[in-house]
C-alpha cells in the first residue's frame, strides 16, 4: 500500500496502535449517527479489533487508510475507497475522524488526498459517496472539493431519532483535473 503525503497530514497503512484512536470514534454517538446502522455506537471493543484486524491482514477489501498527523504519524481518522468497480473505475467513498480531530480543516486534506490516490495511482474515472441531507458540514466540505449532487435517497437514513434523506454525490476524474491543474475536463 502507498503513502499519500499532504501538507499536515499522510494517508498510510494501520497500526496496531490505532485501536485506541478508532475506539474514540466508535464510542462517540454523534459521530456514529452519521455513520449508519453499521456503526451503532458504542461499538464493542470486539467489533473494532475485528475491524483493525480486516485492515491489517488487508483483507478488510477496498483501499483503507489511516489518517495520520504528516510529522508524528498519529491516528486522526480514516478513510476508504470501497464497491470498487475495475472495469466502470468507480469506488465509493467513506471518511470517519476521531472527535478531537474536528474542525480543523483535516476532512479537506484527507479526502483530497483520497481523490489524488484515486485518480492518479487507482486511475479511477469517478468517486462516489452517500451522505445525510441534515449533515451540512460534511456536505459543505464535499462541495468545496468538487462533489456534485447526483441524487437523493428519501428517508433512507435514521438520524436523531427520525428518518432522514441520504444524498448521493460524486466527482469525475476530469472534473478533479480541471479543478486541480487548471486543464480541461475529460
Amino acid at each position: 500500500m502507498s503513502r499519500v503525503y499532504g501538507q499536515r497530514l499522510m494517508l498510510r497503512e494501520f497500526r496496531q496502535e490505532d485501536i485506541s484512536g478508532m475506539r474514540s470514534w466508535a464510542t462517540d454517538n454523534d459521530t456514529c449517527a452519521y455513520l449508519g446502522g453499521a456503526y451503532t455506537a458504542p461499538q464493542t471493543w470486539e467489533k473494532t479489533e475485528q475491524t483493525l484486524s480486516g485492515y491489517l491482514s488487508g483483507d478488510a477489501g477496498g483501499a483503507n487508510f489511516a489518517i495520520a498527523d504528516r510529522e508524528s504519524g498519529r491516528y486522526l481518522g480514516q478513510c476508504s475507497l470501497f464497491m470498487i468497480d475495475t472495469v466502470a473505475r468507480h469506488a465509493e467513498m467513506a471518511i470517519v475522524l476521531a472527535p478531537d480531530s474536528r474542525g480543523k480543516g483535516y476532512a479537506g486534506e484527507a479526502i483530497a488526498l483520497l481523490l489524488e490516490y484515486a485518480f492518479d495511482t487507482m486511475n479511477l474515472n469517478r468517486v462516489h459517496l452517500r451522505v445525510y441531507a441534515d449533515n451540512a458540514r460534511a456536505i459543505a466540505c464535499y462541495e468545496r472539493l468538487g462533489f456534485s449532487l447526483e441524487g437523493t435517497l428519501r428517508q433512507h437514513g435514521y438520524h436523531a431519532g427520525r428518518y432522514v434523506d441520504v444524498l448521493c454525490m460524486g466527482i469525475l476524474r476530469g472534473e478533479w483535473t480541471a479543478a486541480h491543474t487548471g486543464g480541461s475536463q475529460g
